[in-house]
């Protein structure tokens, strides 16, 4: 049963009968109610042909990262639902407990998670992938567990409490061998004053010995979804870095997006290549994005700005 369920609930953990080459892990963004600080918190674990172990790694806002390696044993999680936990820290898809006393950060408290927006799925697309979360060629599968959610409660960081009551956030993972070769990802739900979010993933992927460019992106506007990706029939129609500055065109028979990221300095974290945590990227968390979202007769059904963006590009 635990094998058809982790198929059809890609949040719960997929890795309970794999022993070499493979990492798995969960990505929460939080923003407090004034967006003026943000964290990234990343549970995972990593087998790899030298090391095995759990993580916790912690990126902030002012462009400040840190690693947390947690014994392979301090690592448990429930067969049933999205429900892990790294020593004394919990993840699931409703709260978050942190404790972790380090050389340069020390972060405790609990955040809960409220009005929970996830992505629709069904028996045949149970996760975002759709039908490509069931190849099993790919060496990285991903999945967004809460598009969107509430937050209440505070985190104790370096002696100082932080309040992240009204503020939003964001919950995805990634699985598999390795990362891809090189990738686009962008996500933001803050534009204000508008109810608005916007996915980006752009990732090469190698199949059979081969590799295509596959992508996946949204654009969501208060209960509905535009769903952009390989598997549906859309297309990108531009995809270029000018300067500090990433343009990107995306179409279907319906509608078209054109996105204009302006990305600024990040930090680095860890990702994996064949389950080691050894290949060092670099995050934004304060990229802004300009959208146009329109019909196929050009007209322009929202433009707006957003802010807090997560931002990775991997060349």
């Amino acid at each position: 049963m635990y094998r058809l369920r982790k198929y059809l609930n890609p949040d719960i953990f997929q890795g309970k009968y794999k022993y070499k080459k493979y990492f798995e892990g969960w990505y929460y963004k939080i923003t407090d109610s004034k967006a003026e600080t943000s964290y990234a918190i990343i549970p995972g674990i990593a087998i790899g042909e030298w090391d095995t172990h759990a993580f916790i790694q912690i990126l902030d806002s002012n462009n400040k990262s840190s690693y947390y390696h947690y014994d392979i044993d301090d690592f448990s999680f429930n067969e049933n639902k999205f429900e892990i936990m790294i020593g004394d820290n919990y993840f699931s898809k409703s709260r978050i407990r942190l404790n972790i006393v380090g050389k340069d950060l020390s972060i405790n408290g609990d955040l809960y998670f409220s009005n929970i927006m996830e992505f629709p799925k069904s028996i045949l697309r149970p996760g975002v992938m759709g039908p490509f979360l069931f190849l099993p060629c790919m060496e990285c599968c991903h999945d967004i567990i809460n598009i969107q959610n509430d937050i209440s409660g505070h985190l104790n960081i370096l002696g100082k409490s932080i309040d992240f009551t009204g503020g939003i956030g964001y919950v995805e993972k990634n699985w598999g061998k390795s990362m891809p070769k090189s990738w686009v990802w962008f996500e933001s739900n803050h534009f204000q004053p508008d109810d608005v979010s916007l996915f980006i993933s752009v990732a090469e992927i190698p199949c059979l010995g081969s590799s295509f460019q596959g992508f996946l992106a949204f654009f969501r506007y208060k209960e509905r979804i535009f769903l952009f990706t390989t598997y549906n029939g859309s297309c990108i129609k531009n995809l270029y870095k000018k300067d500090n500055k990433l343009y990107l065109t995306i179409k279907d028979c319906r509608f078209r997006l054109d996105v204009c990221i302006t990305h600024v300095e990040g930090a680095p974290i860890i990702a994996p290549v064949h389950g080691q945590m050894c290949r060092k990227i670099i995050e934004s968390m304060n990229a802004v994005v300009k959208i146009r979202f329109a019909d196929r007769s050009g007209n322009i059904l929202y433009e707006g700005i957003g802010t807090n963006g997560g931002l990775e590009i991997v060349e």
